[in-house]
């Protein structure tokens, strides 16, 4: 993935977190799990995280938990 495609992801990635706080703060949390942050992240897993807050922007509009949708994963692996 080029420079420009991964700041793109990162701005979007910060757009969510801004618009909705802490829930998607959790998912970053989450997939950030043993780097330093999202700028640390291989592409596959970036552009994951990506689809994973768009796909969670849509249960908080829609009142589904991120737990019925399985955005949630176990916290060590």
């Amino acid at each position: 993935m080029d420079v420009v495609l991964r700041e793109s992801h990162y701005r979007m990635i910060r757009h969510f977190l801004r618009r909705w706080g802490a829930p998607m703060q959790l998912l970053i949390d989450q997939a950030c799990f043993g780097y330093m942050g999202i700028e640390h992240l291989p592409d596959d897993d970036l552009i994951q995280l990506h689809k994973d807050l768009e796909r969670a922007e849509d249960c908080m509009r829609d009142g589904v938990s991120f737990e019925d949708a399985g955005l949630l994963r176990s916290r060590y692996g």
